[in-house]
């Protein structure tokens, strides 16, 4: 019962690196199975942004989603420019979730909860565990 109700603030720099790489690597998976689809699983990615009125475009915004999710999850992993990599994915993430909110529940619940993640890495910063913690002064 202590580990429910106790203080375990002295672990939360080990919780964010544990979060940064299991969810950095899950944003690198979607990004690389979308370059691995090809240019034309690509273009369907960046077509969904028609609905915007985006009028052409289509393969290079789905190239950007794609690489700003392996990027975006690759310095999550390693914790440079961590804030970098979570905006890059808050970004990718809104535009999937405003792009499915009218097809149900079920088809923007997920990336929107992945964008909160992204969310919490950005406010809490990478921890102590990072590369970028090198760079903070020491109070």
């Amino acid at each position: 019962m202590n580990l429910l109700f106790h203080n375990l603030f002295r672990y939360h720099d080990a919780g964010l690196l544990f979060y940064r790489i299991v969810f950095g690597a899950s944003m690198m998976a979607h990004g690389y199975f979308k370059f691995a689809g090809g240019s034309k699983t690509l273009y369907a990615i960046g077509s969904t942004l028609a609905q915007f009125g985006v009028p052409d475009g289509f393969l290079l915004l789905g190239t950007l989603a794609a690489a700003f999710e392996m990027i975006g999850g690759f310095l999550l992993i390693i914790g440079f420019l961590s804030r970098l990599g979570a905006l890059m994915i808050i970004g990718t993430l809104l535009v999937a979730t405003l792009a499915a909110f009218d097809s149900g529940f079920f088809k923007w619940d997920y990336p929107s909860q992945m964008m909160f993640g992204a969310i919490l890495l950005f406010i809490a910063g990478p921890g102590r565990y990072s590369i970028d913690s090198v760079f903070v002064k020491k109070r």
